[in-house]
């Protein structure tokens, strides 16, 4: 694919930034449609006049953002058309942060969340959660492993709606999105992680559906424990 028509050349100041901008509008132009496959990396760091390290950082935000899709051993590709990069100050902050540190806040949401949610669920909540987890354990079995993923985070999130604040139901919805990504190349290729954590989940749901706040704090940190097992 060729994109030279596109570019122009970025300053020093706020490299990512004029890089991603750049590169969102030529995923979004006309010209170009979903599968299709972006240049190289060094063929990239030519076209901008750039370092490495910008190129990398700029589509890694564009992944986690699900516009583009990096395959091992294979190259970039466009995903979606369809996305923005948010013009909020604080998702914009998130989008730049490592996969790490992302990582850690999630866990400091999911273990305070998840007792608000055994504290405040109603009998609708429950049986959202449930649907979810019925979701996850479903598609595991039958080794779905993307559709897994989903319900997997799904589970999550209604676990924060139950919590019943709509400012921690914002923020954990959108570090979600940047999440997925990530765990959708890590989980994959950590098979035991899906058994021991089932279980986890089971003891999760259980311990909202009693109302016990203390048990399902202990549930999800015991779910931020094998999460952290993993290598991001």
């Amino acid at each position: 694919m060729q994109i030279k028509e596109n570019i122009t050349k970025v300053n020093k100041q706020k490299l990512v930034d004029q890089v991603l901008t750049q590169l969102q509008g030529i995923i979004q132009s006309e010209k170009y449609k979903v599968g299709d496959k972006l240049p190289a990396e060094s063929e990239l760091m030519k076209l901008f006049n750039v370092g490495r390290s910008t190129i990398r950082e700029s589509i890694r935000i564009l992944v986690y953002s699900g516009l583009l899709e990096v395959r091992q051993g294979d190259g970039t590709y466009i995903r979606s058309t369809e996305h923005l990069l948010s013009e909020d100050p604080l998702q914009k902050k998130l989008q730049h942060v490592e996969g790490q540190e992302l990582n850690e806040l999630i866990q400091i949401l999911d273990i305070e969340l998840s007792g608000l949610a055994a504290q405040r669920r109603t009998e609708n909540d429950l049986h959202k959660i449930k649907q979810q987890l019925d979701l996850r354990n479903q598609y595991l079995k039958e080794k779905k492993y993307d559709e897994y993923l989903k319900a997997d985070i799904h589970f999550h999130v209604e676990i924060c709606k139950a919590a019943h604040n709509s400012a921690l139901t914002e923020m954990y919805d959108f570090v979600c999105k940047l999440l997925h990504q990530m765990f959708d190349t890590v989980l994959l290729d950590t098979k035991d992680y899906y058994k021991e954590n089932t279980q986890v989940h089971q003891n999760l749901y259980m311990a909202i559906a009693n109302q016990s706040v203390e048990d399902a704090k202990r549930w999800a940190k015991a779910n931020v424990k094998l999460r952290n097992n993993l290598s991001f």
